[in-house]
């Protein structure tokens, strides 16, 4: 089994700094978890605070600040720990095959992440949690039932541009 973590285009100290504590990495370890592979933005030196503690031990653990697509690696994962940003949470949804915890950034734009990440739990698609949470969140994240999402549906939008243009 393997983990992604994303921050997304900025940073997230306090999601880096707990999904690289000792704490967490032994439970990752203990559920199954063979590979963590991290995308920290300009969390670097979080990650790297933790993570030499942890080098050589149980799980192979690959971070990065950026690249051009995160595709690849969230397609590898069977979980998927972001932050709330719309765009990764939409990708992610569309793996069937992934489990998403969503960990809000309450630091950006007066917490504008948390009624996007509100609705997507409400309807059973993914998990919300704090970061002082994950270690209780991961722990039974495997157990959970979420609601497949729904594919997506490009003519339905191209119909609504159209009715509103005046094309139908």
């Amino acid at each position: 089994m393997a983990l992604f973590v994303t921050v997304g285009s900025t940073g997230f100290d306090e999601l880096i700094r707990e999904t690289t504590s000792p704490a967490f990495l032994d439970l990752a370890y203990e559920i199954g978890l063979k590979a963590i592979v991290y995308q920290y933005g300009s969390s670097r030196e979080a990650f790297n605070d933790n993570i030499a503690c942890y080098e050589g031990k149980l799980i192979d653990i690959v971070g990065y600040d950026y690249k051009p697509s995160i595709t690849e690696d969230m397609e590898k994962s069977d979980i998927v720990i972001s932050h709330a940003g719309a765009g990764t949470i939409l990708q992610a949804l569309r793996l069937k095959h992934t489990k998403l915890i969503m960990v809000v950034n309450a630091s950006l734009m007066n917490n504008h992440q948390l009624e996007l990440a509100e609705a997507i739990e409400s309807q059973r698609y993914a998990v919300l949690s704090e970061p002082r949470d994950l270690l209780k969140t991961l722990k039974h994240v495997n157990s959970m039932n979420f609601t497949p999402f729904n594919d997506a549906e490009p003519d339905i939008f191209a119909s609504i541009v159209d009715q509103q243009m005046g094309f139908d």
